[in-house]
């Protein structure tokens, strides 16, 4: 079952237009992410996790004032890292907006440099509990 992610989308979130900046929409899955590892108990994990990678597909535009589900689930685990997908839904219309993935490396900071470590098991394990792909 994956790990749902309920936000509001604010005048902030948008352009000119009126409708979510792309960038945005990988801000709401940050987001999501941030709160998926709060949920489980591990809220500083995330700061050791820098993104290696970033896929995202749009569908249907979001707009301000609209509300949002952002769904993770996990892809992979790896030995150093960690993919995971995503949808974007757009509750106010019913209609998905966008999906993708995301991919995370586990890494140990010593003196201002980073170096891949072996993921610890509580990111194995709390990834595991939100299933396979969405």
């Amino acid at each position: 079952m994956p790990f749902i992610a309920k936000y509001m989308v604010y005048l902030s979130d948008t352009d000119a237009a009126g409708i979510v900046h792309f960038a945005n929409y990988l801000r709401f899955v940050e987001r999501a992410e941030e709160d998926f590892y709060r949920s489980m108990g591990l809220p500083k994990i995330y700061e050791f996790m820098p993104r290696i990678e970033a896929f995202i597909r749009y569908e249907s535009p979001i707009r301000r004032g609209d509300s949002i589900s952002v769904e993770l689930s996990l892809e992979e685990a790896r030995t150093r890292a960690v993919r995971y997908g995503f949808n974007i839904f757009n509750d106010s219309t019913g209609i998905r907006a966008a999906y993708g993935h995301v991919a995370a490396a586990c890494v140990e900071m010593s003196e201002g440099t980073m170096r891949a470590i072996k993921c610890p098991r509580e990111v194995i394990e709390a990834w595991t509990k939100v299933g396979g792909p969405t």
